[in-house]
């Protein structure tokens, strides 16, 4: 029997593992683990294409549980693992025979996370990027900064010289670009091959971050109301697709598909603003909206899309 509290129906609601099979939230539960499953599998090959998509959208309007099945969902999945907490996830009680590969899949690996990220709270113009690069070092400093820490001192080293390369590349783009050219020819054309290289960078960091710190296999990135900075979200679709899509990482979304829909295609009306503005015959409307769905389409495919149940259906 399902209970909803009108009381609280805009208030995170986090389920345990043992809770998925009676959820409303079942098939998304369901779903989401088929896709994590999915994700794994495509990590462990390599391709010429550029096909590998590691995105898993919670959609839906506002008040139907965006957050809270994608926070449970990624609780339930770090916690997998968890000897003490066998009873969070509680994969055996879960899982079904048309789950079995997945369930293989999953629990053959683990799982580290970071903080929440919520864009809605972002203040001035740190970018998605950089505030996933901030939590993951907050996590690791707090970790050195233990007394009781096991991190040995040589793989501290390792993991800090990697946050500091990603760092220096970061601060390169990020930089003005007439200081370049004022530099000596060699260290330029250094700069500029280093700052070229920000995503291999990061994905070096995220290999040693696992390996030597959270002794994981993958890292879970989990953002909430990825929607509600409208001026932002184009930028943060950007972040994801030039540096997160990548193995090793799992990023889940919450999110109103419409809208990252509107806030793509506004960035398209204004970078070609003035084709449009004389009725250019090189580019007609239909075109922008074209290019929003191919852009949305390759970034959040149609199957990595969960969509909510509507509540008002029980």
């Amino acid at each position: 029997m399902f209970t909803i509290n009108l009381n609280e129906e805009y208030k995170i609601k986090i389920e345990k593992g043992n809770e998925f099979r009676d959820s409303i939230f079942n098939d998304v539960y369901i779903n989401a683990t088929k896709n994590v499953a999915d994700i794994i599998l495509n990590s462990t090959f390599t391709s010429e294409y550029d096909d590998f998509n590691n995105i898993i959208a919670f959609t839906g309007e506002r008040g139907k549980g965006k957050s809270s099945s994608m926070i449970s969902f990624r609780d339930a999945l770090v916690g997998n693992k968890n000897e003490e907490n066998k009873h969070f996830f509680a994969l055996d009680n879960f899982f079904d025979n048309n789950l079995n590969k997945s369930f293989e899949l999953i629990r053959n690996n683990s799982f580290a996370k970071i903080d929440i990220v919520d864009p809605s709270l972002f203040r001035g113009n740190e970018s998605l990027f950089e505030i996933i690069l901030a939590k993951m070092f907050s996590k690791f400093q707090k970790e050195i900064r233990d007394k009781n820490s096991i991190i040995s001192d040589d793989n501290r080293r390792i993991i800090i010289k990697h946050f500091q390369d990603v760092f220096n590349n970061l601060k390169i783009i990020k930089g003005d670009r007439r200081e370049l050219y004022n530099q000596e020819t060699i260290d330029a054309l250094s700069n500029l091959a280093t700052s070229s290289n920000l995503r291999n960078c990061f994905k070096d960091l995220i290999e040693e971050y696992l390996k030597k710190f959270e002794n994981k296999d993958f890292l879970v990135i989990a953002i909430d109301d990825f929607d509600l900075n409208v001026s932002g979200s184009f930028d943060m679709l950007e972040d994801i697709r030039q540096f997160l899509i990548q193995d090793k990482i799992i990023i889940l979304i919450a999110c109103k598909i419409e809208q990252l829909r509107e806030s793509i295609l506004n960035n398209l009306y204004k970078e070609f603003e003035y084709l449009l503005k004389y009725n250019s015959k090189e580019l007609k409307e239909i075109e922008l909206i074209n290019k929003t769905e191919k852009y949305l389409e390759k970034l959040i495919p149609f199957e990595k899309r969960l969509e909510l149940p509507n509540l008002k259906m029980f």
